[in-house]
């Protein structure tokens, strides 16, 4: 065998062994960045410092997640505005609230989908990644049953939501996370059948507890 072939067999080896342990490689960094975001590593005041920068709300411009912007979200998680936490106990799914819908964010938590959105008022609309047989960011929401309970928290308030809706929805229809009139919801938006459509869960305001005042089962889900 000639040299040649052999480095062009040697290059085919490694790109077949790089594409085997890339995606483990992407989760488990994406689960470390998520825990490492974790509220438990804040204060009410970073939180609110956060809420006042700047972020990126362009939706339509998100893309499938790859390994390249989870590394670049790696370098950057030091600057990554978490404004809170979300908590779904039934599918054991527990996400940083991180502000806007840019890259980074999506990276490591669930991004809030309007500017001026708050917790606990109006349509509070958050969006995360799916990644298929995985149970990292949003991809356990399939798993999530109508009345399961939804936890939300920004240091001050635990605000509780019940999940009351679970549909497949056309890419388009950006509508679902309009405000509705009369009704405090949570919205929850991830991709579906191959990112052509969208996973929207809606949740329904159930009540608000002092953060350090909630009851046991609800403050330990944190």
């Amino acid at each position: 065998m000639s040299k040649l072939k052999r480095m062009l067999l040697l290059c085919v080896l490694l790109i077949g062994i790089a594409l085997i342990f890339i995606n483990p490689i992407q989760n488990a960094i994406i689960t470390h960045l998520s825990k490492q975001l974790n509220t438990t590593e804040y204060s009410a005041e970073d939180i609110e410092k956060n809420n006042n920068t700047d972020a990126d709300f362009n939706f339509e411009e998100v893309q499938s997640l790859s390994i390249a912007e989870v590394l670049k979200a790696q370098t950057k998680v030091g600057a990554i505005p978490v404004i809170g936490s979300i908590v779904v106990p039934s599918v054991d799914l527990q996400l940083p609230i991180v502000k806007g819908v840019g890259d980074a964010a999506l990276a490591v938590g669930a991004g809030t989908m309007k500017p001026n959105q708050k917790l606990g008022q109006g349509n509070y609309a958050l969006a995360g990644h799916y990644f298929e047989e995985k149970d990292i960011l949003f991809s356990p929401l399939y798993k999530a049953k109508i009345g399961d309970s939804i936890y939300l928290t920004d240091l001050t308030n635990i605000y509780e939501y019940k999940l009351t809706s679970k549909d497949i929805i056309a890419a388009t229809d950006v509508y679902v996370i309009n405000d509705i009139p009369n009704k405090t919801v949570l919205t929850l938006i991830t991709c579906a059948e191959s990112g052509t459509k969208r996973l929207a869960i809606q949740a329904d305001f159930i009540k608000q507890y002092p953060f350090n005042e909630a009851p046991a089962k609800v403050a330990e889900t944190f």
